[in-house]
């Protein structure tokens, strides 16, 4: 479980649900506590689907009760488990407050656990409790500062109320840190007593024992009531509580650029502070980042989600953070990124038509770096319709975003299989590029090169237009050498990028050859790169491996090949195993191409471990609850009976394509077609195996009884293909069980599948 998840980064919410799920040997639930599911939520929504191929859900945390009227007896209970703890009689105590059933505050449990201990201290103190719940909090911090009074008259601490109450609000922004960053945290903001720092932390821990041995300044709890702690400390408010001018001063003085333990924390509960108490944001929060707005840099996503969730934001704060993140863009801020670049697209109608073309746009390539390609997609259209707009009108400054937004847009176009609209996108960025570098050569050829690769590749990989795809490809190579050999080692990425688009290019229209030199060259410039730079480049230096040993093998250059596959496989599995939503997909495909290759070579034995993980990746999907994986898996594991059936692993065999069978036969119930047509085959096989490995040889009637069942009930209009898979496998039966000798069985087989005959309507096999 995790508490306040909200503020938490993202990249260390996955790693927790990557060990958590990664070391389980049973199913785990992970709980997430947050005050809202706002922007940090669908980030993590989407990188959780990618990463783990999982869908979080989102419950709301409903009141205790649905009617006003049951509030009463909650209220009771928790009167009388306050009296008990802090050994009250229960019979003085005060009525409920006046608004129990009316004010919708009450919903909150925790606003109806505060007026209870309000209540109690009440009438341990002969006192009146406030019916308003906007003022318990006052009441109850008066009766810890009353708390911090008798400490020091008995000696027990050496700061006065007014000091404790200065290193509370120094404890209450910094949150729990080390001994040392705690005395550090005192003598940057210095409270008004003449104590060495280290004392005065003693003292802190001696009303709040710290909640680990090695921490210091623990904050106050619940987070409402240390929040509420803050804004009545602060300066602004028209509350009956004292606030404290030195605290005006503490905040700069805590909050400095320069990075501090303590500031992303600090700016997180402030923010968070803010939403409810106008004040701090308007007189404290928002005119301190005014003056330091590279203090989000340092603070994290969750401040500046929370910052963007503020009441009457000031627009040009948000401008100037935006055009601070835009220029240095550290991914673990782009959540803070798309919240305020969000925040600028739900005002877009207060700003010009080139604003809101620029804010689209930049949303587009955010969210598609997040992986919420629908989104980006959205947005970028937007984007174009109105860059294209304003090109119309004669903006021709518009032409260089308008071509780095269509690049964009035909990326995730591809990401969610819209290949056709790829391609036009694609084109009509070449088409600005090439005005653009007839203008000005030395800044938009290298953009250029790069929209024509896209081309190429749209046309080669997507949409199988192999004769189109090579004279862009190939000319997206010839411009970036060109560039290369003006200025050496600048553009080496991008030439081996397009070369390896040109490599699939040729390969796709069948000219190995040019295939085979571009794959080479590819490969040979990403090897200098990863030598250079280190694992920075591994993704792509698997990629190039992968694209070489492919075109050595259309070559006939079998052990080479393999030898670059199976190194490709290897960087993947290691790649895979860090961020699986990005690399397994990769491995996947790049293990059935090595599982076919082997196949085509006769190495039987070769196909068993490969086989088994790829039932081991689909497997994992289906245990994190995709069962839309299943017909997958149930593939992926008949494939394992083949394989371990040609090795004469018989035993193994029989209890893969038995399981084949078990995963898909729910979906053959329901009358799905495909699944069906699978079960036959999967039937077929374990039937096979048997005869074949003279295991069981009982079992096989009913494999055949219920395949020939299956195949009779399947629609006359059956497509081709489908048709031709289960003759297929029922002819392959057929011969096996010619070959083993029993001719009369492979005969009526054969005259009952011809004739589509139910098995419930001869006794063969029986």
């Amino acid at each position: 479980m995790v508490d306040y998840a909200q503020e938490w980064d993202t990249d260390s919410l996955l790693r927790l649900i990557h060990d958590m799920s990664s070391c389980a040997t049973a199913p785990v639930l992970i709980l997430l506590l947050a005050r809202s599911a706002g922007m940090w939520w669908q980030m993590l929504v989407s990188r959780v689907f990618r990463n783990f191929d999982m869908v979080p859900e989102a419950l709301r945390l409903e009141p205790l009760v649905s009617r006003p009227s049951d509030r009463a007896p909650l209220f009771s209970e928790a009167v009388r488990q306050f009296a008990a703890a802090l050994e009250v009689p229960v019979a003085p105590l005060a009525c409920p407050p006046s608004g129990l059933q009316d004010n919708s505050a009450y919903d909150q449990v925790l606003t109806l656990h505060m007026s209870a201990l309000a209540h109690v201290l009440a009438a341990v103190q002969d006192s009146t409790a406030p019916d308003d719940p906007d003022k318990l909090s006052a009441y109850l911090l008066a009766r810890e500062c009353d708390h911090w009074a008798r400490l020091h008259e008995r000696g027990l601490v050496r700061a006065d109320p007014n000091a404790m109450s200065q290193i509370m609000y120094i404890a209450a922004l910094t949150g729990p840190l080390s001994h040392a960053d705690g005395t550090a945290a005192l003598e940057a903001a210095p409270v008004e007593l003449w104590e060495h720092p280290g004392r005065l932390v003693k003292d802190h821990s001696v009303c709040y024992a710290p909640s680990r041995p090695d921490s210091v300044l623990e904050p106050l709890y619940p987070d409402r009531l240390n929040e509420d702690f803050l804004a009545l400390m602060t300066p602004g408010h028209d509350c009956a509580f004292p606030a404290d001018p030195w605290s005006a001063q503490a905040l700069g003085l805590l909050l400095k650029p320069g990075g501090t333990p303590w500031t992303r924390t600090a700016l997180t509960t402030l923010a968070e502070t803010a939403k409810r108490w106008p004040h701090v944001a308007h007189e404290h929060l928002i005119p301190l980042l005014r003056e330091h707005p590279e203090l989000c840099l340092e603070a994290g996503s969750a401040a500046i989600t929370a910052l963007t969730e503020l009441h009457d934001l000031d627009g040009m704060l948000v401008l100037d953070l935006y055009g601070l993140l835009a220029e240095r863009r550290p991914v673990d801020l782009n959540a803070g990124y798309i919240a305020l670049l969000t925040w600028l697209s739900d005002r877009a109608h207060l700003f010009p038509d080139d604003q809101r073309a620029f804010v689209n746009a930049a949303l587009c390539e955010a969210l598609g770096e997040a992986g919420r390609y629908v989104e980006a997609v959205d947005y970028g259209a937007a984007a174009v319709a109105l860059l294209r707009r304003l090109m119309a009108d004669g903006a021709e400054d518009c032409r260089a975003p308008l071509a780095g937004t269509l690049s964009n847009l035909s990326e995730y176009l591809s990401l969610t299989r819209a290949n056709q609209a790829a391609l036009d996108a694609a084109r009509e960025a070449v088409s600005h590029y090439r005005s653009l570098a007839r203008h000005a050569p030395g800044e938009y050829e290298l953009r250029l090169a790069v929209a024509l690769s896209n081309v190429g590749n749209c046309l080669a990989v997507h949409l199988g237009r192999a004769s189109e795809a090579l004279a862009p490809a190939d000319k997206a190579v010839r411009i970036l050498r060109d560039l290369d050999e003006a200025d050496p080692n600048i553009h080496t990425g991008a030439l081996a990028t397009a070369l390896a688009a040109l490599s699939r290019a040729a390969a796709a229209w069948r000219n190995d050859a040019l295939a085979l030199e571009a794959a080479e060259e590819s490969l040979n410039l990403r090897r200098r790169l990863a030598k250079a730079q280190g694992a920075v480049h591994s993704p792509v230096l698997c990629n190039a491996l992968d694209t070489f040993g492919r075109a050595l093998w259309r070559t006939g250059r079998t052990d080479e090949a393999l030898a670059s596959l199976e190194a490709s496989a290897a960087m993947r599995r290691k790649l895979a195993r860090i961020v699986p939503d990005r690399f397994e997909p990769g491995l996947k495909g790049q293990l059935r191409y090595l599982f076919a290759r082997y196949r085509e070579l006769g190495h039987r034995k070769k196909l068993v471990p490969i086989a088994e993980e790829l039932v081991a990746l689909d497997q994992r999907r289906v245990d994190r609850g995709r069962q839309e994986y299943r017909p997958a898996l149930a593939v992926a594991t008949y494939n394992l009976a083949v394989a371990q059936g040609g090795a004469e692993q018989w035993d193994e065999a029989c209890s893969a394509a038995d399981l084949a069978a078990d995963l898909i036969r729910l979906r053959a119930t329901l009358g799905v077609v495909v699944s069906e047509v699978a079960l036959v085959r999967f039937l077929c096989g374990a039937a096979l195996i048997r005869v074949e490995g003279q295991r069981n040889p009982g079992g096989v009637p009913d494999k055949i009884n219920e395949a020939l069942a299956v195949y009779a009930r399947l629609p006359v209009t059956l497509p081709e293909n489908l048709r031709r898979e289960c003759l297929d496998a029922f002819e392959a039966l057929e011969e096996s069980l010619a070959a083993a000798g029993d001719r009369g069985s492979a005969l009526e087989l054969r005259r009952r599948r011809m004739r589509r005959t139910p098995s419930d309507q001869v006794n063969l096999w029986v």
